[in-house]
């Protein structure tokens, strides 16, 4: 999809919540299957697993159990080969969507190839991996095979330097886009790894960030910014301009009204409880966009997946005036 010269961003509703307590324990990824299943890496809590669920929130079971230790980043591809970063084994995982191990490649290390504790991966236009080598604060790109191709980055706050990279991306041109973890900022990349633009800083505030874990793009060309420490998603035009934030508008999923329903305390304690902090995000990690326009979240701290769905028009440049000196937008 060609990026358009502007866009009318209408509204973002939230549209669902996925999975629950129990299930999708600390959800730290998703990837999306065929046939309608979801696949969603838990760490932690009650379990360090992939669980599959479906659209209609069934728990469809689970898939390497006892495989990994503390896992970062989940991939899934055409074939449903699903590939998982460990931190820990410093290494990836390759699994069948029934839970059979094909290979495992990576090891602890600074050589091209080796990795220190990495953490996001993405595919490129291509299908080779974008992984974010975070301890030796670089990215490198690889093959499926793990076989080395690239690497940018070193450890540093200036331009092109990186502390702790996290979340990565790529976008349709190929330019990547990296959570800078603690320098608190997003830096996008050519495909050839110079440094092209930056934005944020530490802080609170609209176009802040207190550890930025996650990053998304669109094929709008608008950036996803997962403000891991400030509880919230940010979303970002293509020049790094805020536009506005996700805080959590979660309701009761499908597997978490059927288990409230079977329990009576637990229904008790909803009627007497103030729901509203029940539907924020608690530490969200992840974020996804597909080429619908659905927004995943994964709301970490509350065992859930919560899900938006933006509503954008195109617009051509004689559609829209000019950029304004003072711009003040009212409600109309």
């Amino acid at each position: 999809m060609a990026k358009p010269f502007a866009l009318l961003r209408s509204s973002f509703p939230f549209e669902m919540t996925m999975g629950m307590r129990r299930v999708t324990s600390n959800p730290v990824d998703i990837g999306f299957g065929k046939e309608g299943r979801v696949h969603i890496l838990t760490r932690g809590g009650l379990g360090t697993e992939v669980r599959v669920i479906n659209w209609d929130d069934e728990n469809l079971g689970t898939r390497g159990e006892g495989k990994f230790t503390w896992p970062a980043s989940l991939l899934v591809d055409d074939d449903e080969m699903l590939y998982i970063s460990d931190e820990a084994k410093h290494s990836v995982t390759i699994m069948d969507k029934d839970g059979n191990i094909q290979s495992t490649w990576g090891e602890e290390g600074s050589d091209d190839g080796q990795f220190n504790r990495p953490s996001s991966m993405t595919f490129d236009s291509d299908g080779n991996i974008i992984i974010s080598d975070t301890m030796n604060h670089r990215i490198q790109r690889v093959t499926r095979e793990g076989k080395h191709l690239q690497t940018f980055g070193e450890f540093g706050d200036g331009d092109g330097q990186l502390n702790m990279p996290w979340g990565n991306a790529v976008d349709e041109d190929g330019n990547v886009y990296v959570c800078d973890w603690r320098n608190d900022r997003i830096q996008k990349f050519s495909a050839d790894g110079a440094f092209l633009m930056k934005f944020g800083s530490s802080g609170a505030e609209n176009g802040q960030f207190d550890r930025p874990s996650s990053v998304a793009v669109d094929a709008h060309g608008d950036i996803y910014v997962c403000d891991w420490g400030n509880d919230r998603v940010q979303l970002f035009n293509p020049e790094g301009r805020y536009v506005e934030q996700f805080i959590g508008d979660a309701n009761l999923s499908k597997s978490g009204l059927t288990y409230v329903l079977a329990n009576q305390a637990t229904l008790r304690l909803r009627e007497m409880a103030d729901l509203e902090p029940a539907k924020r995000l608690r530490s969200p990690i992840t974020i996804k966009v597909d080429s619908d326009f659905r927004l995943y979240i994964c709301d970490f701290g509350s065992h859930r997946i919560q899900v938006y769905k933006k509503e954008a028009y195109p617009l051509a440049e004689d559609q829209i005036a000019p950029p304004l000196r003072n711009p003040v937008l009212f409600t109309t």
